[in-house]
């Protein structure tokens, strides 16, 4: 525990100077200057654990402090606060003191938190017209009793912040494979404080658009979660879940997926809300793999990307990789059969790589589809077009991803791209292939059965994504 206090200490000293704001305190910074009482810090703290217009809080730091903390700095050390305290409960006591030599004036406000409870110290100057944020310290704190009521007010005012964004229903692609989407814009974003905006691609599968997979809806976590950081995205539903019969011999990752992204991603740049200069492509599983090659299709329209559990292989070579590892824990006539299965597919890859036209392989029957689908897809190379285009990327993936082999997946990147300009790479510790933390019953781990159990993005992954593209406004 001592080591623990050492390490949230050390956190302490880092964030020395956070500031924590609300819609209502917004309102007053517009109108003039913030009354600071045991009411407004409280709104304040709700925003800081929402992560709600994180520039706003920013600017509420005296300007000589913001000259020597970064956003970035900022904003990435509340992701560890999250990761350490875990969720908020509620709020306990509150008490406040003045420093007339200092000018100054400080409340303790103590946060009931999940894991670890906080005391947080927010000083202002206390002068007339004189309102700015000096100093936020969070500091370990005794367990405090939660009041029942108060837990519910605090819930209900978690719940309210969570929501602070509009969802709008759009039409994404062309006739006559129109698709059903969602626009969710933060709630401030207008033509005079446009947002960045993201398109959020599928992995393999007729998936919906809030990219519902057993019990999990990632897409739509995301969303939720970057609305509230002050990012626009658009989800949508993908084509071959609307249009089912499409799933022919000839149907390519062209008319799947890469047309639709590249529709998204216009419709996002005809918004006045969306920063044009700032519209990204996320991309997860096989919809990662594939961002290069929309990217680079889109011809300028897409200024970064976030790739999320994909790989610069083919999903052939994935699925190869995972059969081969499933052999080690198999003995006789199992062995001798799944050894044979891998033979069969091993020999597949090798044809599909070595054919030089589609008509070499549309008789090809690989993975239950025809080879055309797989080989046109080997036509692109992932790593190739990253160097080539030089633009802001951030390549993330969890460890306990059982879908997408490391060895496959970001190590494969990174022994392939390395670190090219703009090139960052984030490991997720405990996530899967969803970005998830799996809590369910031991039997269904490192399955597609772990997506039966109820789970979400983790926030602390949610946040970490959520900053880089808010750091490539702060780049321009």
């Amino acid at each position: 525990m001592k080591k623990y206090f050492a390490l949230m200490l050390a956190v302490i000293l880092l964030l020395t100077g956070i500031p924590v704001s609300t819609l209502a305190a917004a309102k007053q910074m517009r109108d003039g200057v913030p009354v600071w009482t045991e009411e407004t810090v409280k709104e304040y703290a709700m925003d800081f654990i929402n992560g709600v217009d994180i520039d706003r809080l920013y600017g509420y730091y005296d300007l000589q402090i913001r000259r020597y903390m970064p956003m970035d700095t900022y904003t990435g050390m509340l992701t560890e606060i999250a990761w350490m305290t875990g969720n908020f409960v509620a709020f306990g006591t509150y008490e406040s003191f003045e420093e007339p030599e200092q000018l100054t004036k400080t409340h303790v406000l103590h946060l009931c938190m999940e894991k670890q409870d906080l005391d947080l110290y927010f000083t202002h100057k206390d002068k007339e017209d004189d309102w700015e944020v000096m100093a936020v310290e969070f500091v370990p704190g005794e367990k405090q009793a939660v009041d029942p009521a108060a837990q519910a007010s605090a819930q209900e005012a978690v719940a309210k912040a969570q929501y602070s964004y509009v969802e709008v229903n759009v039409q994404v692609g062309e006739a006559p494979y129109l698709l059903a989407g969602i626009l969710t814009l933060p709630e401030d974003a207008s033509a005079e404080d446009k947002v960045p905006a993201v398109v959020l691609v599928h992995d393999a599968g007729a998936l919906d658009m809030d990219e519902t997979v057993g019990q999990t809806t990632l897409f739509a976590d995301i969303a939720h979660i970057f609305a509230r950081m002050g990012i626009a995205t658009l989800r949508y539903d993908k084509r071959t879940y609307t249009y089912p019969e499409i799933v022919t011999d000839d149907l390519t990752v062209e008319e799947d997926t890469v047309q639709d992204a590249i529709s998204a991603g216009n419709i996002l740049a005809g918004y006045e809300q969306v920063n044009t200069d700032c519209i990204v492509l996320l991309g997860h599983g096989i919809g990662a793999s594939l961002s290069p090659r929309i990217m680079y299709e889109a011809n300028g329209l897409f200024s970064a990307m976030v790739l999320i559990a994909g790989s610069p292989d083919s999903p052939l070579e994935i699925l190869l990789a995972r059969q081969q590892a499933a052999l080690e824990s198999l003995s006789g006539d199992e062995l001798t059969a799944a050894q044979e299965q891998v033979d069969v597919l091993s020999d597949q890859i090798n044809t599909l790589k070595k054919a030089k036209k589609a008509d070499d392989v549309k008789g090809i029957t690989v993975n239950g589809r025809n080879g055309y689908y797989y080989w046109e897809m080997m036509q692109t190379d992932a790593a190739k077009l990253i160097k080539r285009m030089k633009k802001p990327i951030y390549i993330v993936q969890g460890n306990e991803d059982f879908e997408t082999p490391l060895d496959n997946g970001i190590n494969a990147f990174i022994d392939e791209v390395g670190y090219a300009y703009g090139v960052d790479y984030k490991m997720f510790r405990n996530l899967n292939h969803m970005m998830m933390i799996y809590d369910g019953p031991s039997e269904n781990a490192k399955t597609v059965a772990e997506y039966d159990t109820p789970e979400t993005l983790d926030q602390q992954a949610g946040l970490y994504l959520a900053d880089w593209v808010l750091s490539l406004i702060d780049e321009e």
